[in-house]
């Protein structure tokens, strides 16, 4: 194990991805289409975990840099490839300042699905931030410092329906703010639409755009039938949602307004990069 302040030299060799994500929005299917590529190692959630560390994170943020230096890192670089993708959604959530305060150079994967569809899957599955057991664990809170604050609405609640959503609206912000944060630091950002990686073509075009090399030989044989399970949709888990597509729209109108007078102007780099 590296001392606390040691790098792994392996890691300098590697271009690493990892994702600005709200999570239910395939996440798992990302990584299965990502590892068709030569020489890419692409995983969902392997160990050491970022859900193992997030909660403390989020309490001590400093502690992110000794997760990435004494645990990540030297995981990542036990990997052979030259490529490393990783697409929890969760090094989103203050993991990616501190990684970015110690200089380890990397790309991310904004992975876009409509917020309506994750916010319906979120209530669906019961996974409520900041309210279930899965909602706060895995989740971000309103509760948390966000980009994209509520937390001063607590005297007129939100829905359930309406905190899922505020979700999906608070990680578009921080997508928006890293971007152009971590911009100045050589972080790029890519945007991935769910919808258009589907197929054989759309993800050829996705590894095109992100400079992969072309597809390994299991890529090749795989990528037909890979688009036939994009999502973990979870069905025997799920319990029905039965809004109206008119109700949602009018939640989500009361939310945007709810929120527009308590927007916040977005943290400086300085404070961006001691977060974590």
């Amino acid at each position: 194990m590296p001392a606390s302040n040691e790098i792994p030299p392996e890691i300098r060799a590697k271009r690493l991805f990892f994702t600005v994500t709200t999570g239910r929005s395939g996440t798992r299917y990302l990584a299965r289409v990502l590892g068709l590529f030569r020489g890419t190692k692409s995983l969902h959630e392997p160990k050491p975990t970022f859900s193992s560390a997030f909660r403390t994170v989020r309490t001590a943020p400093a502690t992110a840099r000794e997760f990435w230096l004494e645990h990540k890192l030297p995981a990542i670089a036990r990997h052979r490839a030259g490529v490393y993708v990783e697409t929890t959604h969760l090094a989103c959530k203050g993991f990616l300042e501190s990684l970015a305060s110690i200089g380890v150079p990397f790309e991310l994967l904004h992975l876009h699905r409509e917020p309506r569809a994750v916010a319906k899957s979120l209530l669906a599955l019961d996974t409520i931030p900041g309210r279930t057991y899965k909602g706060v664990k895995y989740y971000l809170s309103p509760a948390d410092e966000t980009f994209l604050p509520i937390s001063e609405l607590a005297t007129r609640p939100l829905t359930d329906y309406q905190v899922c959503y505020w979700y999906c609206l608070e990680i578009a912000e921080r997508a928006r703010v890293l971007a152009e944060r971590f911009a100045q630091h050589g972080v790029k950002m890519h945007r991935v639409e769910l919808g258009e990686i589907l197929d054989a073509d759309g993800i050829a075009r996705l590894g095109e755009r992100l400079g992969l090399p072309g597809f390994s030989l299991r890529g090749r044989i795989a990528r037909g039938w890979v688009g036939r399970h994009a999502l973990n949709s979870r069905p025997e888990k799920k319990r029905p949602v039965t809004f109206s597509d008119a109700e949602l729209a009018e939640l989500e109108a009361e939310l945007h307004a709810r929120l527009a007078p308590h927007m916040t102007a977005a943290p400086s780099d300085a404070q961006l990069l001691t977060r974590g």
